[in-house]
């Protein structure tokens, strides 16, 4: 791979990579559209932004990674972000995915990002002041998002309704509870959360109960929290 890769060639792989993720199903265009105007290399270590390009997770430090583009794309593509929704995620690390999710929420929408460690929240927060938006104000994108120094693992009631909770790390104990979460949906809201090493589960509130379902084969890096 070459230093000198862009990140439109990185959302053209993600784009080619979909059926394999999406079992045949084209990637949502709006969700490549965001993922083009946010250059993921604006959301690394400066010593990781050479691999900024792969389509692979990358050490952000404290034991943290940017998850791999393809999963992240295929983590919004199920979560189907419309315009004024208001979204949290869990575990926002380096800022990269609530980025992406801001422009898919906008306008009128909000995102929550939580993140359980304080170095990684501030760099979150960082990356969004910092990123430039074709077209837009240097603030717009942080207008969007508010980054929560938190344990998000068991949500926030105050903060509740959500249209859409997403955990960006893995449950990796029988502890977790997935009722605080349900109970913070909005009528019609999903929840999306994968295990550390397993599956990726789907749950929609539909006017006859929670509907599941579930992706096999992912990884990620462990949730941290009470409700982990």
């Amino acid at each position: 791979m070459s230093f000198h890769s862009t990140n439109a060639g990185l959302v053209a792989r993600v784009a080619a990579a979909a059926p394999a993720y999406l079992g045949g199903r084209e990637r949502d265009g709006r969700v490549l559209e965001a993922m083009l105007a946010i250059d993921r290399a604006a959301f690394l270590p400066e010593g990781s932004r050479w691999a900024a390009y792969l389509d692979e997770p990358v050490p952000i430090g404290w034991g943290q990674t940017c998850s791999e583009p393809s999963m992240v794309a295929l983590m919004l593509d199920l979560l189907r972000i419309e315009p004024g929704q208001r979204i949290l995620e869990v575990g926002s690390g380096s800022g990269y995915a609530a980025a992406i999710a801001g422009l898919l929420c906008f306008p009128g929408g909000q995102v929550y990002a939580a993140e359980i460690l304080p170095e990684l929240a501030l760099a979150g927060r960082a990356n969004c002041a910092a990123c430039r938006l074709p077209g837009a104000p240097a603030s717009s994108l942080l207008d969007r998002i508010e980054f929560l120094e938190a344990d998000g693992s068991a949500g926030f009631p105050g903060l509740a309704p959500f249209d859409r909770i997403m955990l960006s790390a893995g449950v990796a104990s029988p502890s977790f509870r997935e009722e605080p979460l349900l109970g913070q949906l909005a009528p019609g809201g999903m929840l999306l959360y994968p295990q550390a090493r397993g599956s990726l589960f789907r749950i929609t509130l539909d006017r006859s109960g929670p509907r599941r379902e579930s992706w096999a084969g992912v990884a990620f890096v462990p949730l941290c929290g009470r409700n982990s």
